[in-house]
């Protein structure tokens, strides 16, 4: 029961530093309504771990690793909500009616579906291999959506493997929408698995244009499995925590780049 106790703490306070660049340990405590014992002993255990950064009474979320673990989908989700609901928003926006369109599945592309889910108006065909997409904007009777089949991976809802494969390789895209974990210059597109990124490389493949949905926390990082150099990409719709050295390069290599907005 301790160890319960610990670790629904421990979920609570990454969830309070998602987002937030630093807090204090006495304002950390009194959200948490536990004493300053208490969680200078948690973020002690938090940061032998690798979880959070401290410094002079303040606490962060440490830096991304390299290659960060895969974590649960919900997890995922709510790191940098903030950023991937304004890059959904941005990225929705770009996507006109009528207009056939693959989404990958991922956090910041589910942002992406319930957008367009959201703008009724806009009559389009989603193609996923994303069971959340396909089940979220089944409920639209505008947006007709084609869900491919395949093996189920229910920590991260998507649909792989031959029969998905096959599904996706059957059909052309206006548009293909995707997110990946990491964006290096050099290294390109990076993803954290060999399954998903088979899937996602048929999208790009089978599209006239690639639309990447990215949190600049991906920027920098290198996955297990390369998924497309950056020439490949149409629009890169990134957030304003962006290095604007990094944007500007990938403006050199004619790869547009749009800021999401705020509103």
């Amino acid at each position: 029961m301790k160890n319960s106790r610990l670790l629904k703490r421990q979920e609570e306070i990454v969830q309070i530093l998602t987002g937030k660049e630093l807090i204090s340990v006495s304002a950390l405590a009194e959200l948490l309504g536990v004493s300053g014992w208490t969680v200078r002993r948690d973020l002690a255990r938090m940061a032998r771990e690798g979880m959070v950064e401290r410094q002079h009474g303040v606490v962060s979320l440490a830096l991304p690793q390299p290659i960060p673990p895969i974590g649960t989908f919900e997890k995922r989700s709510r790191e940098h909500l903030v950023d991937k609901q304004r890059i959904g928003r941005s990225a929705a926006r770009l996507l006109k009616a009528n207009q056939y369109v693959a989404i990958g599945a991922g956090t910041t592309t589910t942002q992406v579906a319930r957008e367009l889910a959201r703008l009724e108006h806009k009559r389009m065909h989603i193609m996923t291999n994303a069971l959340n997409i396909a089940m979220e904007m089944a409920l639209y009777p505008k947006v007709e959506v084609t869900c491919t089949g395949g093996d189920v991976r229910s920590d991260h809802y998507t649909l792989t493997g031959p029969v998905a494969e096959r599904a996706l390789r059957a059909h052309y895209y206006d548009v293909a929408v995707i997110g990946v974990s990491g964006i290096t210059i050099q290294e390109g597109l990076t993803v954290n698995s060999q399954l998903d990124s088979i899937a996602l490389q048929i999208m790009i493949e089978q599209s006239r244009r690639l639309i990447v949905v990215a949190d600049s926390s991906k920027v920098g990082q290198v996955n297990f499995v390369h998924l497309s150099p950056l020439d490949k990409v149409d629009v890169l719709v990134m957030d304003r925590s962006t290095p604007p050295e990094f944007y500007n390069i990938l403006t050199q290599m004619d790869v547009e780049i749009v800021i999401a907005d705020s509103d």
